[in-house]
């Protein structure tokens, strides 16, 4: 961790300006995040460019009320667009490129059609054109850049994101503990306790696939440093939904290790499981004495959760959304208009369900063809790993309870497209075994950060 902040001291130094800029002159980040991207594209820092990708999305993430960074929410477009801008002048560099978009391209072609029955079209045009643009980015910045740096890359971001993780510990000693806490749950840099918790079980998939692939990358210390980080957090948030997609992740690596059928024979059996455990899960709950710390008396009524299925499901059949839906953004439009009727149905926030928020916006149509492309990227990653299954059933079990992966610019969905990339990619599954080998190396523009000459 020392050598990763001695290594990356001027890269954390800019992420400091950021941090100044937000609080003291919001209106200067509009230039300077794009700049800043420029400036690392001049300094080859391509590692530095993902990273800091991340960061602004966990800083645009915070809580409304964290005014010091409100201004990241909208700023973040600007970075986005700066590195959309260096892929296409620097395309041939990163040739060839990855599949991942073209696999994900029809679904992207489509989208663009319910736009036309968006109540809010050039809004639902902006968010379908940053959706595909994540999708174009990321995969091909994290190919880019295992080229250059091999796996290496890899450990630096897991580095990265641990001191994401570990920093939030100075959050209520810098800043009122509202910021840091709701009801007893810790939330960090993030929204909601539920969001820390998100990029938590991500992170921990994350860490656990790079390991499985690679297992001589970090030494023993270092897995079980990072592991006890990830798991800390992940339980003083307080989610049960993403300690229970963690908990899958794990069970089924073994399960599909074993054999392919066994894993999905025990995934058959642990739904009709799951739904003898929550028909009586409050009594088991008190009976082991966790009733605080699960919430128990939210568990009744779902947390408000089945209130607003019911209501996207009646939206979605009575608002003619059911074929080719309304358009990205349209069901956080939907439950925007009906805040405080749903408020006091007792359920807050969105749909809380990634299947019914895609089809609000684009119809069980466009909810087949990206599942379609999604079921195709797993199957190939299937051939090379027992990792993939294990990945995809814990994330279609996270996003049957929140909507993260229906957003473009938030620090959950990029983490999930690295994942997905890493499995994907033949030049990064079918080099596992193959001793790790940077390219040239000229002098380095940062001490102790080696740099390929081009």
């Amino acid at each position: 961790m020392f050598d990763f902040i001695k290594t990356h001291s001027q890269f954390l130094l800019l992420i400091g300006v950021w941090i100044v800029v937000s609080a003291f002159a919001p209106p200067l980040l509009y230039i300077i995040l794009p700049v800043s991207v420029f400036l690392m594209r001049r300094s080859e820092l391509w590692s530095d460019m993902l990273f800091g990708f991340i960061i602004c999305l966990v800083f645009s993430d915070m809580h409304e009320s964290i005014t010091a960074m409100a201004v990241m929410k909208t700023a973040k477009y600007t970075y986005i667009i700066a590195l959309s801008a260096i892929f296409l002048m620097d395309r041939a560099r990163m040739m060839p490129l990855s599949r991942v978009f073209g696999i994900f391209l029809p679904f992207f072609v489509y989208a663009l059609f319910p736009i036309v029955a968006s109540p809010v079209p050039f809004v639902s045009l902006q968010k379908t054109i940053s959706y595909a643009l994540l999708y174009l980015v990321v995969p091909n910045y994290v190919l880019f850049n295992f080229r250059r740096y091999g796996w290496d890359v890899f450990k630096q971001l897991m580095l990265f994101l641990t001191l994401i993780l570990v920093t939030q510990k100075l959050m209520p000693y810098l800043a009122p503990e509202a910021w840091s806490f709701v009801a007893d749950r810790f939330r960090g840099y993030f929204g909601n306790p539920n969001g820390l918790a998100i990029f938590c079980y991500l992170t921990f998939v994350l860490f656990a696939t790079i390991n499985h692939l690679r297992p001589a990358l970090f030494s023993r210390w270092a897995k079980v440093a990072i592991y006890l980080v990830i798991i800390y957090y992940l339980v003083i948030c307080g989610s049960r939904t993403s300690l229970m997609a963690t908990i899958m992740f794990v069970l089924f690596i073994r399960f599909f290790a074993i054999s392919p059928f066994l894993g999905l024979l025990v995934f058959a059996g642990f739904i009709g499981l799951y739904e003898v455990l929550s028909n009586n899960l409050p009594a088991i709950i008190t009976s082991l004495g966790l009733q605080d710390y699960l919430r128990v008396n939210t568990l009744e009524d779902g947390s408000g959760r089945y209130v607003a299925w019911q209501f996207a499901w009646d939206k979605i059949n009575s608002g003619g959304f059911f074929l080719f839906g309304g358009g990205f953004y349209n069901d956080e439009v939907i439950m925007g208009k009906n805040f405080q009727l749903l408020s006091r149905m007792g359920t807050q926030g969105g749909v809380h369900n990634t299947y019914l928020s895609f089809w609000l916006d684009i119809g069980i149509v466009g909810l087949l063809i990206f599942f379609r492309s999604l079921f195709l990227l797993f199957i190939k990653a299937w051939k090379h790993t027992p990792l993939a299954p294990a990945i995809l059933f814990s994330i279609l079990f996270s996003i049957l309870y929140e909507s993260w992966l229906v957003g473009s610019l938030n620090p959950y969905t990029i983490l999930f497209l690295i994942i997905l990339t890493i499995i994907s990619e033949d030049d990064i599954i079918l080099s596992k075994e193959e001793p790790m080998v940077v390219e040239d190396e000229p002098a380095p523009v940062i001490p102790g950060l080696v740099l390929p000459a081009r």
